[in-house]
């Protein structure tokens, strides 16, 4: 467990506190470039680490990340009018660029040299893989452009969505890192209802409730192990993840050539914005099932949709998202998550349709904030002992003026895994040709 003092610390994350100044040392995804469709489009309201911004993709094209309060009387720059490069604000006609810059300012006499002297806070903006990041720490401290693997994957190999989840980031981020929860909260069933058999994976989690987690530390975070013992056939069903400081995960999708991640990114102190990514890497290509199961289009299985459509209409996972109403679940506290008491007795464990959204439903219902003074956490819990050990040590690094883990672009090359072997090898050591790209995107400098 935590005290409290470690709770706040590591819950905490606006402006000047210990947490939110680790955080801006990363790019932080701010929104999905689709959202910005076009340049001079409507501006888009952002909530990123406790602050107020306002997004907008300029006449060039570059996006804008900007203070949503105009310099003047502070008036919300959200009901400005997009134009000529420059973002306007409605009440006297001051304009910003994406530099936060004041570069008109009509409502002064022509020959004053006033807007020259007037700056709005603004934030470098960078897009890879259909996200808009921004960096919000010290200019000379901002890292490389965050080149995933993902990131660089064609469009028509990827898919991305988001949810707002209404709870703090890090339980959020904690949910998706504790491996033993799937054999309850998705897949524990009641008696009679098991896996499915067929897929390795199903067979070690009927066989193994209690995986046993090991953690190995790393420059960009750890490699964390899921392991199962996989009973009479005498072998370990390892899930192999990564876990990219400080809130990215990189696992694989089942047995499938799919892989999959999360990001956890703090709105505020109370509020977190789920990003959840799936690529199909060069070099793997889907099942005969999935190939028969294709979308409209032709291109890509049916769960693997334009974003836009997963979210409005449910995707894999049964979760619907509310896109005009700041990508809020449509399964939600209050409606319950749509729980099905009936379902719960004789179907699943929860009773609650959507994996993603079961997992909100136990997150949310910590509180707002989880008092993890009060926690009594076991074995299985290691992955998350071992993140919180980690995130405090670099809030430590960063207040005593060094790089924190992450920064640095060694996690371009990284890819999860599943693998079976025998009791007796070393699954860090078997693995290793698993979890790094064929070849690694070259580092670049965010410019």
């Amino acid at each position: 467990m935590l005290t409290a003092e470690q709770n706040a610390t590591l819950t905490q994350v606006g402006p000047d506190t210990p947490m939110g100044e680790l955080m801006r040392r990363y790019w932080v995804p701010a929104l999905l470039s689709w959202e910005l469709a076009e340049p001079d489009c409507p501006p888009l309201e952002v909530r990123l680490l406790g602050e107020d911004l306002v997004a907008f993709r300029a006449s060039d094209g570059d996006v804008g990340i900007v203070s949503a309060y105009c310099a003047h009387r502070r008036a919300s720059l959200f009901w400005g009018r997009n134009e000529e490069n420059g973002l306007r604000c409605v009440y006297h006609g001051w304009k910003f660029d994406v530099t936060g810059r004041c570069v008109d300012m009509p409502s002064e006499p022509a020959a004053s040299n006033f807007k020259d002297r007037v700056q709005i806070p603004a934030y470098p903006a960078c897009e890879v893989g259909g996200v808009v990041w921004a960096y919000m720490g010290p200019p000379d401290k901002r890292p490389a452009v965050p080149l995933f693997p993902w990131t660089q994957a064609p469009p028509e190999r990827r898919a991305m969505s988001k949810v707002w989840e209404e709870c703090n980031w890090l339980q959020a981020l904690e949910g998706g890192i504790d491996t033993v929860h799937v054999n309850f909260l998705h897949g524990g069933r009641p008696p009679g209802l098991r896996y499915d058999e067929r897929d390795a994976r199903g067979r070690a989690n009927n066989v193994s409730t209690a995986a046993n987690i090991e953690v190995v530390p790393t420059d960009y975070g750890y490699i964390y192990a899921g392991i199962r013992d996989m009973g009479a056939e005498g072998t370990n069903h390892v899930r192999l993840y990564h876990w990219v400081m400080p809130w990215n995960q990189i696992r694989q999708t089942g047995s499938g050539p799919y892989f999959s991640g999360h990001m956890w990114v703090p709105m505020d102190d109370q509020n977190t914005m789920v990003y959840n990514w799936d690529y199909l890497p060069a070099g793997r290509e889907d099942s005969k099932e999935d190939r028969t199961a294709r979308s409209e289009d032709g291109v890509l299985p049916v769960w693997f949709r334009d974003a836009r459509l997963e979210m409005g209409t449910g995707n894999s996972f049964g979760a619907e998202v509310d896109l005009e109403h700041g990508f809020r679940s449509v399964q939600n506290r209050s409606n319950l998550y749509k729980i099905d008491r009936q379902v719960q007795k004789s179907q699943t464990f929860t009773g609650i349709p959507g994996i993603n959204v079961q997992d909100r439903a136990v997150q949310e219902s910590m509180g707002r904030i989880a008092d993890r003074s009060l926690e009594r956490l076991g074995t299985t819990d290691r992955a998350i002992i071992t993140a919180r050990r980690s995130l405090l040590q670099a809030i430590a690094a960063v207040q005593e003026g060094k790089d924190p883990p992450g920064v640095a672009p060694t996690y371009y090359h990284l890819r999860p895994g599943e693998v079976i072997l025998a009791k007796d090898v070393s699954w860090y050591e078997a693995a290793q040709p698993l979890l790094r790209e064929p070849e690694a995107p070259e580092a670049i400098n965010a410019g």
